[in-house]
């Protein structure tokens, strides 16, 4: 069975082994603090012992406890996301690795947009001290981050840009696995306002942090950090369900993937790959 190139330079690239990397899922950020245990709470209370709380500044800041091993919360992230669906692994690495920069791409369009609140998506570790008492509440409540907003509505609108499409949304990438013997996958795509975070539901591949760029009709995604203007993907097709993207090399096509809305369809979806 013919495997994707494009998937294994592109998606599912693992993260390079650092000994001095160390892992964390960032799970929520809330204005209000009695939000926020509601929330928790409806976690299992083996899991909610697994997470740390710190204020910052007015906000509160709900993440797991660090560690390095990226396994064990690559396992832990599927129950995390059931009540957080934009969790994420985050690496905090050391020292940062320069790669050299080949066929830049020409800054014909940039991700413009004013800043919009998101879930925690930089990797700096907060410098504020960890509440280790209970959290006081603020008089008022205010979610400042609500995964529902990060929901594709109206998806066959066809006077949506490629870039309003994905800018702040969450998808979940179907495809199948870098070798016939490999798992399918099954990854959860967050966009952000220029980051992309790939975190694995499925499948044995990384997580993955890249930047992203739109340029009129294409989807730019680097690797580690360097844009290459031969490698891109463009929207072959909307649904109700989920956009068919297809990646290119210059100008061969090598692939199309399917990027569902919903988790659940998405899963349905898995199962009929083979």
């Amino acid at each position: 069975m013919f495997r994707p190139i494009f998937i294994i330079l592109l998606l599912i690239l693992p993260l390079q082994a650092l000994a001095s990397t160390i892992y964390t899922v960032r799970i929520a950020v809330y204005n209000n603090a009695e939000a926020l245990q509601h929330e928790l709470d409806k976690l299992s209370p083996a899991l909610r012992k697994t997470i740390k709380v710190k204020k910052r500044g007015h906000q509160f800041v709900a993440s797991s406890i660090d560690t390095d091993k990226q396994e064990t919360l690559q396992k832990l992230l599927p129950s995390y996301q059931k009540i957080f669906p934009d969790a994420f692994i985050s690496a905090e690495e050391t020292p940062d690795i320069q790669t050299p920069e080949t066929n830049p791409i020409e800054n014909e369009e940039k991700n413009e947009t004013a800043p919009q609140k998101e879930q925690v998506s930089q990797t700096e570790q907060p410098t504020e001290v960890e509440e280790t008492e209970k959290i006081e509440p603020e008089m008022k409540p205010e979610t400042i981050y609500d995964p529902y907003s990060r929901k594709v509505v109206d998806p066959t609108n066809m006077n949506l840009s490629l870039f309003d499409r994905l800018h702040q949304k969450t998808l979940y990438l179907c495809a199948y696995g870098p070798e016939e013997w490999s798992p399918n996958v099954l990854i959860h795509v967050a966009f952000f306002d220029k980051k992309v975070i790939y975190t694995p539901i499925r499948g044995d591949v990384s997580s993955k942090r890249e930047k992203y760029k739109v340029v009129k009709d294409r989807l730019y995604i680097s690797h580690k950090g360097v844009f290459d203007k031969n490698m891109y993907s463009r929207l072959e097709k909307t649904t109700e369900d989920y956009y068919l993207i297809s990646t290119w090399i210059g100008k061969r096509k090598i692939t199309t993937i399917r990027y569902y809305f919903d988790l659940d369809k998405a899963e349905e979806y898995m199962k009929s790959l083979r």
